[in-house]
């Protein structure tokens, strides 16, 4: 997977598009941002891919070769949420 360093920060080379209740679907772009997601936004259903998600978004900001680990991990907790758009 090809990985987009931008200031400092990781990206994913396609974002992840989610829908948290009725709102709009929101592209997550990074690690970083799913991270944030996962903590401030994220739905009370909380299984075991929201965990592994956000030890591995949190980890891939400080090494970006876990960058598509955490990306596929995010997208598996949005599956697990129902929230991927």
């Amino acid at each position: 997977m090809t990985m987009i360093f931008n200031s400092g920060e990781v990206r994913w080379p396609e974002p992840v598009y989610l829908r948290i209740g009725y709102g709009m679907p929101e592209a997550i772009r990074s690690p970083e941002e799913a991270h944030d997601y996962l903590l401030f936004r994220w739905p009370a259903l909380r299984g075991e891919k929201y965990k592994s998600a956000r030890n591995l978004c949190l980890a891939a900001n400080d090494d970006p070769l876990l960058c598509g680990k955490a990306r596929k991990i995010f997208v598996e907790a949005c599956v697990e949420a129902d929230v991927l758009d």
